[in-house]
């Protein structure tokens, strides 16, 4: 968190009184989430809040569950002042989820594991409604398929989004094939990573570091499902090769994680960052790393393609040199508009040397996979699919 968006230290020892829902109010829409109004959580900001812009009367309800995987200690009301204070024209539009969906049109929510506190709930209150299947689920897997064929058998299902080629396949297996939407990536901040997008600083022209950077939180030791080991091993051989390389680590990862002294002066840690960090920062960047491994952190378990880590540098115009080990792209361009790499040190390290001394090949993957995410994955384009699917069940 960067300290502009920091609250005062008081704020974080605050502990409101709980805010509840008034089940007597109906409401259209109704999203069930788990760290939702959170703002490290920012593909859920944008989804969510552009729900309660667009729909009259709707609300979230969120558990707050998820907190303690990101590290938050605040109460989920102190975490909603926060976010009131963000965005104050959404106030009074988030309370706790107290086991109970109100009357509603319709519900939404995301995530299999959200099933096991959300689904009967639903059932109870007989409320329709629409899930999105992200990454994260665990494919062949007994109890995260028990999940997924008891949302897919709901009588109260009216539509899963599901968000990559191989999540659609899968699912489709459970459900029939006119409840299942199919929109490539994912839904992220992209207005606000672009709204103050500061010029780009480039290697040997405005500055004299090849900059190189990895982003992702950790959610097992090492970080190995986002191929943070494998990050360490190529810093540690570019650093051999080159006096100008730095490296630079955007996440809870540090020093102690993997022992980086033969080149602690070559790389900075910076910590969790909110959105606002990254134009700025991603503007000094060369290009982002990103060695992700399917099936490591937990069996059956994968990261969407590219990681929302790697959508918003790109967004920034940072190129994306990305593992595809379970052939997720059907979007971007091998070596025109992203840069498709294996996990093998050396390799990867051959890769980035070419990109070094070719470096206005590097520039233009750079401009081209901007404008290609932009297409894809820009929030207009991601969320006018997903509000075609809501509208068609809340404006009839």
């Amino acid at each position: 968190m960067c300290d502009a968006d920091r609250p005062p230290r008081f704020y974080y020892s605050m502990r409101l009184p709980a805010r509840s829902y008034n089940h007597g109010d109906a409401a259209s829409l109704v999203i069930l989430d788990d760290i939702y109004p959170h703002i490290l959580s920012a593909f859920r900001i944008a989804e969510y809040n552009a729900y309660l812009a667009r729909y009259a009367g709707s609300i979230a309800l969120s558990t707050a569950a998820a907190f303690p995987t990101i590290g938050e200690t605040r109460s989920l009301e102190a975490v909603t002042e926060h976010f009131e204070q963000l965005y104050p024209q959404l106030k009074n539009r988030v309370f706790r989820f107290d086991s109970k969906v109100p009357p509603a049109r319709l519900a939404y929510f995301m995530f299999v594991h959200n099933a096991r506190r959300f689904l009967a709930a639903i059932k109870k209150s007989k409320t329709p409604f629409v899930f999105t299947l992200y990454p994260g689920f665990q494919m062949n897997q007994p109890e995260s398929d028990e999940m997924l064929r008891q949302i897919c058998e709901s009588r109260y299902l009216r539509k899963i989004i599901t968000t990559q080629r191989i999540t659609y396949e899968y699912v489709s297996q459970f459900v029939e094939a006119d409840k299942v939407a199919f929109i490539y990536g994912g839904v992220f901040p992209s207005q606000r990573l672009g709204a103050t997008l500061p010029a780009r600083r480039y290697y040997q022209q405005h500055k004299d570091t090849f900059d190189i950077c990895f982003v992702a939180f950790k959610y097992m030791p090492k970080a190995i499902n986002k191929g943070y080991d494998v990050f360490i091993a190529v810093a540690r051989e570019l650093s051999r090769l080159y006096d100008d390389v730095r490296f630079h680590v955007v996440g809870p990862m540090d020093s102690w994680d993997i022992d980086v002294s033969d080149f602690r002066d070559r790389i900075n840690f910076h910590g969790i960052q909110q959105t606002d960090f990254f134009p700025p920062f991603h503007a000094g960047m060369d290009l982002i790393l990103s060695p992700t491994v399917p099936f490591v952190i937990l069996p059956g378990s994968f990261d969407g393609f590219p990681t929302g880590a790697s959508i918003e540098a790109a967004l920034c115009g940072v190129p994306v040199f990305c593992t595809d080990i379970l052939k997720q792209n059907i979007a971007f361009k091998d070596g025109e508009e992203i840069v498709i790499i294996n996990r093998e040190v050396r390799e990867i390290c051959q890769v980035i040397s070419h990109y070094r001394s070719r470096y206005d090949e590097l520039t233009e993957i750079g401009r081209r996979g901007q404008r290609a995410f932009q297409r894809e994955l820009g929030l207009d384009h991601q969320m006018n699919q997903r509000f075609e699917i809501l509208d068609a069940l809340l404006l009839d």
